[in-house]
């Protein structure tokens, strides 16, 4: 097998959700670049996988890109896999797979399970008419948190999160202390033995969401999306530009003049084309 970068979705929770695809690929690489080499041999020992594993997660995928360097000049295989899920879907491997496409190195996508797309398919939601964002995990600040999603509030899209199962309670009570009409897909232990898909709505007892496992949740605002470009009060493009502005300069840890005035700026530039 040539030199080449696979990137490999394996299960979130049920071992058995591993495409034949995937399983083809991770037996056939010459070494599996793992977040948790320990849980991910819980999967290669399922399934009887005996290719040998080179640990490689946020705190060291800096240091271990030379090694990888290394087995690529040497024409080998490798697939990276994250703890679960698909790759790079808030997991690391952002600067492997950049060194590779900057050096043409081939990156093959090898796709599979997703918890973001997990929740989504059992959301119960209209996703056409508000349109999915992800926003993976959350600042750790509530008051940053707040901003975040009051910013985007006003655009009316639904929006997918990751949380802590020791944070999520609290979480539920800021998105309903914002938006008290907004409703809440939530899913915990996805696919496993005690998975849990609970939906809150508008005016119903709010559950205690038990403090374990792993936790994704979908949220519906109240307010619809703009459905066309026009717009008949400058008001509202103020408050969608403040909004964003508030989004953007969390982001990039900048003030949110700085960012009002970087969207304004593009959007000037956008006019007058």
């Amino acid at each position: 097998m040539a030199k080449i970068i696979y990137v490999v979705a394996t299960p979130i929770g049920n071992l058995k959700d591993l495409s034949f695809h995937a399983l083809e690929t991770l037996q056939s690489v010459n070494y599996i670049l793992a977040e948790d080499t320990r849980r991910t041999k819980i999967l290669l020992d399922h399934y009887n996988i005996k290719t040998p594993m080179i640990s490689t997660h946020k705190f060291n995928e800096y240091s271990r890109l030379s090694k990888i360097k290394e087995l690529l000049d040497q024409n080998l295989s490798l697939a990276l896999v994250s703890d679960a899920g698909t790759p790079l879907i808030s997991d690391p491997g952002e600067i492997i797979i950049d060194y590779a496409i900057d050096n043409q190195i081939p990156v093959i996508p090898i796709p599979g399970p997703s918890s973001l797309t997990t929740i989504l398919s059992v959301s119960g939601f209209d996703l056409n008419e508000r349109p999915p964002v992800f926003l993976g995990f959350l600042p750790h600040s509530k008051e940053k948190t707040k901003q975040l999603l009051l910013g985007l509030l006003p655009m009316g899209f639904s929006y997918v999160i990751f949380e802590s199962p020791l944070r999520v309670n609290n979480l539920i009570k800021v998105i309903m202390e914002i938006d008290p009409d907004s409703e809440i897909v939530i899913g915990r232990e996805l696919t496993k033995l005690h998975e849990e898909i609970l939906k809150i709505k508008p005016g119903k007892n709010v559950p205690e969401i038990k403090e374990k496992g792993e936790v994704v949740l979908v949220v519906k605002p109240s307010k619809k999306p703009i459905k066309n470009n026009k717009v008949s009060n400058i008001d509202d493009v103020s408050q969608d530009t403040r909004g964003l502005s508030k989004i953007l300069a969390i982001y990039l840890n900048i003030k949110q003049k700085e960012a009002y005035d970087i969207l304004i700026d593009l959007k000037n530039k956008t006019l007058t084309k």
